[in-house]
């Protein structure tokens, strides 16, 4: 079964692209922040999704944490964002 969401990292395996160059290249585009979380517009157009969770930390009490998930819609806009790249590690 296909998960609906995808990680950041899975995303760039699935474009056979290496995940630290895509998520830099993310980051430089201002697509996500330096936590990578994404910018808001392209939130609200369906490309990604926020998981966020909280747990509670022996010593710090109660802490939150937030994962970028990209969706099906966000697969296929980083597949047209990167096409170039994709094409040149195909031709390699």
């Amino acid at each position: 079964m296909i998960p609906e969401h995808i990680t950041l990292a899975e995303a760039a395996k699935t474009l056979n692209l290496g995940p630290r160059k895509m998520i830099q290249a993310l980051k430089n585009r201002k697509v996500i922040d330096q936590y990578r979380l994404p910018n808001w517009r392209y939130t609200q157009q369906g490309f990604f999704k926020v998981e966020t969770k909280s747990f509670n930390h022996p010593v710090r009490g109660l802490q939150h944490s937030a994962k970028t998930l990209v969706t099906p819609a966000g697969l296929e806009f980083l597949r047209k964002e990167f096409a170039e790249q994709i094409e040149m590690e195909k031709a390699s």
